[in-house]
């Protein structure tokens, strides 16, 4: 009997496919770099900018909102979080990716009370020592006007 024998050739794997490539030349480009995509920051003026304009876009009908995100290279799930972002009134983060948990919202909140709190004492002071000046000024001016009477 004749045995059948493939002819084994540069850059097959076992003869099944083709590849063009030896396999040794294929496993020595381990040191090539790849490139990374960076996300795209938005401000929150270019999403406040493009959820008006996909509202805008909703009464023109069909396609028009897709046309305008594939213009601006969005993806409308974007839009979505941006919107429901907006309507619980959280678009006011600037960097994506910052949340604030409940912890820190309490703690941002008190901060800001405290502040504002240190900022009515001064002016409570301040209103206190004008009162004191003013109740001690009219004294002096109803004893001085008393001595202009006796002295009359």
């Amino acid at each position: 009997m004749d045995q059948i024998t493939q002819p084994q050739t540069i850059g097959t794997e076992g003869g099944r496919r083709p590849t063009g490539v030896p396999i040794e030349a294929a496993s020595s480009s381990s040191s090539e770099v790849v490139a990374r995509t960076k996300r795209r920051p938005h401000t929150l003026a270019y999403k406040l900018k493009v959820l008006e304009t996909v509202a805008a876009l909703r009464t023109q009908g069909h396609g028009a909102i897709g046309a305008y995100l594939r213009k601006e290279g969005l993806y409308y799930s974007s839009v979505r979080t941006w919107e429901r972002l907006q309507a619980e009134g959280k678009l006011t983060i600037s960097r994506p990716g910052t949340k604030l948990n409940g912890r820190q919202e309490l703690l941002a909140e008190n901060k800001r009370l405290r502040r504002k709190q240190e900022q009515l004492e001064k002016r409570l002071k301040k209103a206190e020592l004008i009162i004191e000046l003013q109740k001690k000024l009219s004294q002096a001016m109803e004893q001085a006007s008393s001595q202009e009477n006796d002295e009359q």
